[in-house]
């Protein structure tokens, strides 16, 4: 493609925070009517250049052309207006509005100086139909699901004419029939003349529906090339800047008795008779598309929600359906949520204080908070983490969200727990990130801690599984071992293949 078909040209950009400099110099071309990956570890600088093109953050230098326009530092509404429309990794949705309200609540319909949300909805109807997502517009947005959610701020995004969509982590909450109903919907955009900006950790996905790469690292774009001209081995090692050798270390821990065992769980409609068993030192995936009740098991282990039936034991002893997750604590039981910026860590803290936030008795005493013992804690975890920046003071919402992840899980290395249920733990977490997160992961089954992983991503299920559970419809349909099959075949049973053996259990 020639200099004609940039559609966006970044030049220059420099943005810091404080001492931290994010961004130091940033080039990068955009052609028109491409789809365009934007790739490197957290704290690259990736997001904060899509909030400089979301009119979030003004740039400290440079300049961002588009339709020979500098709009660098423009408002987001002045950007929306040029076509400009960013969604975000944090889900911006406003839970007390109707569906309708939140998918124009950008660009509001007003007939004669009144707000007329029935005049918008022809709008609506026809975004929702583009994007072959069906939904109630005057449905609460707070009672939908998280993916939902998701596509509800997406059509948020081109409900408007949109000439760039930037995707920031997009699939980070969906599953894979979601994912794919995603991709079809850039499939669309693209056919329709639009530029996809699309950020994502996620390998198959860059591969699957990019035009071409742009890695990011230490603050600038050090590569753009094209998409089936870039191995993957070479766009790790541009990401990382040095070649990962082993990226799913798996340890070869020995496996010891029964940790935990659930027989006949049931919840509402959610799970009808869930039985299974992990041992100490072992890693056990459950894997399943949405709906399946892989969330629901977690939450019912751990307190969160109270089971209607069936029986749970903790190295033998049976605790109580209707245990909170104060007594899951208590028992070693450690819950690492899906949703960290919402449920595992507490944004408006320091890292210091996210680390200690759970385990109080190792820095009070007599129920008198401890400064220094609170720091010390703290600095020995951010070691062992590399939480980056190595400050224990910082602020957990400034950090990258695979540093977040980091400090999420810490805040349960204070001591040893029996058991971890860890949900999604690497979902929008980058290659370098995910492989440390893998090697704790290890340490604790070496310690004798059993672990529970909820995720959808199958080659990490593949990769650092002792054993894969798959969920669907809310019963067991089978358990496989990691060494004796397929990605495809995983998939196939994800998707509710082998109905034959549903059949019989029934």
């Amino acid at each position: 493609m020639d200099n004609d078909s940039v559609i966006l040209k970044v030049i220059g950009i420099k943005k810091a925070f404080g001492a931290t400099q994010a961004l130091k110099g940033v080039n990068l071309d955009v052609f028109d009517n491409e789809v365009h990956a934007v790739v490197g570890s957290n704290g690259a600088g990736k997001s904060t250049l899509m909030k400089i093109l979301a009119g979030i953050y003004p740039p400290d230098e440079g300049r961002v052309i588009c339709g020979g326009e500098d709009i660098a530092g423009l408002s987001p509404h002045e950007l929306q207006r040029r076509g400009i429309q960013v969604v975000h990794q944090a889900l911006n949705i406003v839970p007390s509005l109707s569906v309708l309200e939140n998918i124009l609540i950008a660009r509001p319909p007003v007939k004669s100086g009144f707000l007329n949300w029935k005049a918008g909805m022809k709008r609506a109807e026809e975004t929702l139909e583009f994007m072959d997502f069906r939904m109630n517009l005057g449905m609460i947005a707070g009672n939908l699901s998280v993916s939902e959610q998701q596509f509800v701020i997406l059509a948020r995004a081109i409900v408007n004419e949109t000439r760039i969509l930037v995707l920031d982590e997009p699939t980070a909450r969906l599953s894979m029939e979601e994912t794919n109903k995603l991709f079809s919907v850039i499939g669309r955009m693209k056919s329709a003349g639009a530029t996809v900006l699309y950020i994502s950790h996620r390998m198959e996905e860059i591969y699957k529906i990019t035009d071409r790469i742009s890695v990011f690292r230490d603050g600038v774009c050090v590569k753009t090339e094209y998409t089936d001209r870039f191995s993957e081995n070479e766009l790790v090692g541009a990401m990382l800047g040095k070649k990962m050798e082993v990226f799913f270390p798996k340890k070869d821990i020995p496996i010891g008795g029964e940790l935990l065992r659930v027989s006949g769980l049931k919840y509402g409609d959610k799970l009808s008779g869930v039985e299974f068993h992990v041992n100490h030192g072992e890693i056990v995936s459950l894997v399943g598309a949405v709906g399946s009740g892989v969330t629901e098991v977690l939450n019912c282990v751990y307190g969160v929600a109270n089971a209607d039936g069936g029986e749970m034991f903790l190295d033998g002893q049976k605790f109580s359906l209707s245990h909170t997750p104060a007594e899951a604590i208590s028992l070693g039981i450690a819950l690492i949520p899906e949703d960290r910026v919402s449920e595992g860590m507490i944004g408006d803290y320091d890292v210091k204080n996210n680390l200690s936030s759970v385990d109080m008795d190792k820095i009070s005493s007599f129920s008198v908070l401890s400064a220094g013992a609170e720091e010390n804690l703290a600095r020995g975890l951010v070691d062992r983490l590399s939480v980056v920046p190595a400050d224990i003071n910082y602020s957990m919402s400034a950090l990258s969200g695979g540093n977040q992840q980091k400090v999420a899980i810490g805040k349960w290395m204070t001591r040893p727990y029996r058991l971890y249920l860890m949900n999604e733990v690497t979902a929008g977490v980058d290659i370098g990130a995910k492989a440390e997160i893998y090697k704790l992961m290890g340490d604790m089954a070496g310690a004798g801690s059993a672990l529970i992983l909820a995720t959808g991503d199958i080659e990490e299920a593949l990769g650092v599984s002792d054993r894969i559970i798959v969920l669907f419809q809310g019963r067991i349909l089978k358990e496989l071992s990691p060494k004796e099959t397929t990605k495809d075949a995983l998939l196939t049973r994800i998707m509710g293949g082998a109905q034959e053996w549903l059949t019989t259990r029934n």
